[in-house]
């Protein structure tokens, strides 16, 4: 995936996934950081789809978290600060962003496109959290239609 092509506030979703994973002691990043962090940004587009589609967001980033607590800590001599591996599922999932965002004819890639790539492609912990809300994917797209209508992402 190329980072240039991610947006402000993908990248801060980014940055705050991997903030989380260290200040949580997990030895890589998990669909579960990326999808806490893009619901939890202020204002965001993710929180606001969220309600558009009957959610609760303060109950979904609170059954998020509590998947990410059940992740194994990693403390000791052992453990290199700051250092965490990107899952398997995740890198997976940001390539599909990408390839998102160019069927979607933008030029960059949103928070719906990493967002709608985890949805795509859950690993057990995200399916069970989307299955909870009753969210997929076309219930998504349907409240990104109503929000985003024809426009496109070009910055």
């Amino acid at each position: 995936m190329n980072v240039q092509k991610l947006t402000q506030k993908s990248l801060e979703a980014v940055q705050n996934a991997q903030n989380l994973v260290i200040g949580k002691q997990n030895m890589q990043m998990e669909q579960e950081h990326l999808i806490y962090a893009l619901a939890e940004q202020d204002n965001g587009l993710i929180s606001q789809l969220l309600k558009k589609t009957g959610i609760d967001c303060d109950a979904f980033r609170q059954a998020v978290m509590t998947e990410i607590d059940k992740i194994p800590r990693v403390t000791g001599s052992g453990r290199e600060n700051g250092k965490f591996y990107v899952a398997q599922d995740v890198d997976t999932a940001l390539v599909a962003a990408e390839k998102l965002a160019e069927k979607m004819k933008d030029e960059f890639v949103s928070v719906e496109h990493l967002f709608l790539a985890v949805l795509g492609s859950p690993n057990k912990a995200m399916k069970k959290v989307f299955s909870t809300f009753s969210l997929d994917k076309n219930k998504f797209l349907a409240a990104l239609q109503t929000v985003r209508g024809n426009t496109r992402v070009t910055s």
